[in-house]
């Protein structure tokens, strides 16, 4: 038998006598079952050490959730059909993966259906997208994929920040896609699979430049073959209607308990499975009255060869992908694409400021230490390049806290930390300092001194999804100023230039430490929009005695004034109001004036003046208009008092996480009685 078989067969049997250990007692399986739904790491490990089985947490994960999987995509997709015939296209499948998870909503639905056991979204998924055909299939990838980053929580002593289900799927997604698009590669990867020949699958991958995005490419390819193979050697077991998704399972733990007492029928039967021998696979299914968990055994037994499998092919390496800007993946929410504006698909935004560049970083226990930097190019509005690739540098790199070490204690709060931060000379914890082309160097798994304080192997780094914390005032030329005193009062024409968007490509590249070529693909977002234009001397009520005068270093323009007290300043105003404004960026978003006092708040229409582009620039009166409705109000008729003039001015700008406050003018005056 062939090491990596005899390391399977060695698990089944310790997650057999482990479970059913756990089965002896309903209370404790189901607490074990519940901290597993809940992704709580802490009571998994208390419940484990009161039985001493802290050391089977893997083990046991892996048991729950491939048992998990089965469940849920029964719950979701209702029964497989268990009628001979040949499953879907692996290539129709692969593109049908890659399309869902990179629409913004339909991932957001997949991964709720899938977090949240939600039957009617799951539905909504499929039926409105008529994926009748594939509903299991997809389910089982997305279930694989969820259920491992659950154990990557449930198994750490300590709490640590869940990681997200749909950027991991539009990172699986966009995987799939790029091997996609080169057939040879993607007919190559499929002969691998379906020789489980992972020389065959590794060979293809790496040769077409997908190293990075391996690990990916063989979940998905593992998780297509097990719901394939595990349906055709248990179709003739019909299965029965679940009533207790964890009676089932308990009986599952106990009844495979049962034949593991005999550890050459649990391997006879493991072995027939890996073998994929149909006729002996059903025979001792039968002599060990075992039909009602045929298929949830076949499945386990896959997935742990898919473990193995998938070993082999991606060798242990860290990963970093770089999917996001802010909470935005650029993939999906901005028009980052050839041809697109580079801004923001649902509101428009251009991004400015510093952005978060983030996605993730996967570290692996005795895989390479690897390193990890960004760059950038410039492009044409459009899209197309228009410079070459140009690495970040330390000077354009915030300060940006990447994970921390972490290592459980016994007493309150029950684990320290050591926070590792890039570009944070004042940090109290790690700092890593890029070199001179940005390469920044991503800590191993288990920590040395002066890493942390001791050497202790309990120590492991937890990162965090952030990467870089990227200026894009450091672009040239992203910063331009506007002088905006030749408005003089407010009502008059905005300042040019006005359209000073700037695009740019931002891309992630990774490589092992102590390597000198360029690294490989580890996310592009090939065009964003960004604007980091400030306006000086923006006029504000300038007829005022002391009053504001050419406010600098403002985002947009908005410029506020009445014809009455320019002519006379301070004058009390008796029968009319003439407001003007100015408002100007840009990406102009809402523009509105308002006002508060007696009776009010008031609103006003605002009547653009001739030849000008309210997108850009926005300038003329604001009429008095009565809220909702087409009749104005009549200034003269208000009650003697004082009133608050006021301009909202929103610039469309975006850090991805967050957007700037409107820019907003005021004028106080007084109202008298002509009385």
């Amino acid at each position: 038998m062939a090491d990596p078989d005899r390391e399977l067969l060695d698990e089944v049997l310790v997650g057999t006598q482990a479970m059913a250990n756990l089965a002896k007692d309903d209370e404790t399986f189901r607490a074990v079952v519940d901290a597993f739904r809940a992704q709580d790491g802490e009571s998994m490990h208390l419940l484990l050490e009161r039985h001493k089985l802290a050391e089977r947490c893997e083990v046991i994960c892996h048991w729950l959730r491939s048992k998990e999987s089965v469940l849920l995509c029964l719950e979701l997709a209702g029964p497989p059909p268990l009628e001979e015939r040949e499953g879907p296209d692996i290539r129709e499948f692969a593109q049908i993966a890659a399309k869902v998870s990179a629409d913004e909503e339909l991932v957001e639905l997949m991964a709720q259906a899938v977090q949240e056991r939600d039957t009617s979204a799951w539905s909504e998924l499929i039926d409105k997208n008529e994926l009748q055909a594939f509903s299991h299939l997809l389910c089982h990838w997305v279930s694989t994929i969820h259920y491992r980053l659950v154990c990557d929580v449930v198994c750490q002593p300590v709490r640590v920040p869940r990681p997200h289900l749909i950027p991991e799927l539009q990172t699986a997604g966009r995987a799939l896609g790029m091997v996609l698009a080169d057939e040879n590669v993607f007919a190559a990867a499929v002969k691998g699979v379906r020789a489980n020949s992972c020389e065959t699958l590794s060979g293809a991958l790496e040769d077409g430049g997908f190293g990075s995005f391996c690990f990916f490419i063989c979940e998905f390819f593992c998780s297509w073959r097990c719901m394939l193979l595990c349906l055709r050697l248990c179709r003739v077991f019909p299965l029965a209607p679940i009533e207790s998704q964890i009676g089932e399972m308990l009986d599952f733990a106990r009844e495979t308990g049962r034949i593991g007492s005999n550890r050459a029928d649990l391997e006879r039967i493991s072995a027939a499975i890996l073998r994929e021998d149909d006729e002996l696979v059903q025979k001792l299914v039968k002599k060990l009255r075992y039909e009602p968990y045929c298929l949830q055994f076949c499945h386990w037994v896959c997935f742990l060869r898919c473990q193995l499998f998938c070993f082999c092919v991606c060798p242990p390496r860290t990963i970093a992908v770089f999917t996001h800007i802010g909470g935005l993946a650029y993939n999906t929410a901005v028009d980052s694409h050839v041809t697109g504006s580079g801004l923001t698909l649902s509101d428009n935004r251009a991004f400015f400021s510093t952005l978060r560049l983030n996605g993730g970083l996967s570290v692996v226990d005795g895989a390479p230490l690897v390193e990890y930097h960004f760059q950038t190019i410039e492009t044409a509005a459009d899209g197309s390049p228009v410079g070459a690739w140009e690495a970040v540098t330390p000077a354009q790199i915030g300060a940006t806290f990447i994970g921390q070490f972490i290592r459980p204690i016994s007493l309150p709060p029950f684990f320290e930390s050591v926070e590792v931060w890039v570009n944070n000379p004042g940090t109290s914890g790690l700092n890593i300092t890029p070199d001179a082309d940005g390469w920044i160097k991503v800590p191993p798994f288990h920590p040395v001194p002066p890493m942390v304080p001791v050497a202790d192997a309990d120590w492991r780094f937890v990162p965090r999804e952030d990467l870089i914390a990227f200026s894009t005032t450091t672009l040239v030329p992203s910063v331009v100023t506007i002088d905006e005193a030749a408005i003089g009062n407010a009502g008059s024409t905005a300042v040019a230039p006005l359209q000073t968007d700037v695009h740019y490509g931002i891309r992630m590249r990774i490589r092992n430490q102590g390597s000198s070529g360029a690294g490989s693909e580890a996310g592009t977002c090939s065009h964003i929009a960004i604007n980091n234009t400030i306006y000086d001397h923006v006029p504000h009520h300038p007829y005022w005695p002391g009053g504001l005068f050419g406010a600098n270093h403002e985002l947009a323009v908005s410029s506020l004034g009445i014809e009455q007290l320019r002519l006379a300043p301070c004058s009390l105003l008796l029968d009319t109001v003439t407001v003007k404004f100015t408002a100007a960026h840009s990406n102009l978003g809402p523009v509105a004036v308002t006002m508060e006092g007696p009776g009010g708040p008031y609103t006003f229409d605002l009547v653009p003046a001739a030849a000008q582009d309210p997108g850009e620039n926005w300038f003329g009166d604001a009429t008095p208009l009565l809220d909702g409705s087409s009749q104005p109000w009549d200034f003269s008729t208000l009650d003697p008092c004082a009133y608050l003039l006021k301009l909202s001015v929103t610039p469309l700008l975006t850090t991805g996480d967050g957007v700037p406050d409107p820019l907003v003018d005021y004028i106080a005056y007084c109202k008298g009685s002509t009385a």
